[in-house]
């Protein structure tokens, strides 16, 4: 059974050190090392050793390097888990190229975080998550069936709130389910456990700090 993406919003909520270390970025159409590629602000990229969550952290100096991505793979789609920070905000679409790119950015220092769908080198979708649903992109109504669906937003013509004031969805639930719907509807599940406390090949991505700094 696929696993849920609902874990990454509670992984964002934790209180361990690793807690914002979690800048996911993953693509459908291209390899690990392609994506790492693409998102990388210097060529080559090589990839190094295998390297556990904190052991990527710490390889951050922010003089020479900012950011370092464990690579992977989870069924049809590739993706890299970014320490410290991520060019996620301002990652250009042309990274989606021939491909599908969806990024969870937790944004820790400037929330709330988001969700972004690129494919074909142009921005779908974008939407803040836990704070209501304002979507933008060429797609923008694309996840909003699921999403009515799941009970997580109302009907769009609805003018009825969906919860009682006593059934208000906290931002941390609205994050979960909008995860879940996501992570079901791409077909994508991304596994936890190797991801916090596994290693994962590491690729330095910043060698300057991202522009969305």
């Amino acid at each position: 059974m696929a696993e849920s993406l609902a874990w990454i919003a509670d992984a964002w909520s934790g209180t361990s050190p690793s807690a914002t270390d979690l800048y996911i970025t993953c693509a459908r159409g291209l390899s690990p090392q392609q994506l790492a590629e693409r998102m990388a602000d210097h060529e080559p990229v090589e990839v190094g050793p295998a390297l556990t969550i904190q052991e990527a952290h710490g390889m951050v100096d922010l003089t020479q390097i900012y950011c370092v991505g464990r690579i992977g793979q989870s069924g049809d789609w590739s993706f890299i888990v970014e320490c410290v920070g991520s060019e996620g905000w301002a990652l250009d679409p042309a990274t989606s190229r021939g491909a599908e790119v969806l990024i969870f950015d937790p944004r820790p220092d400037d929330p709330p975080s988001f969700f972004t769908y690129l494919a074909e080198g142009e921005l779908q979708l974008h939407f803040e998550l836990g704070f209501g649903y304002d979507p933008v992109g060429a797609q923008p109504d694309l996840l909003r069936p699921a999403l009515e669906a799941a009970g997580i937003i109302p009907p769009e013509d609805s003018l009825d709130e969906l919860l009682g004031e006593d059934e208000e969805l906290s931002p941390l639930e609205q994050k979960r389910r909008v995860l879940k719907v996501a992570g079901e509807y791409f077909g994508l599940s991304l596994p936890r456990q190797v991801i916090e406390n596994g290693q994962l090949p590491a690729v330095i991505t910043r060698t300057s700090p991202p522009s969305s700094w």
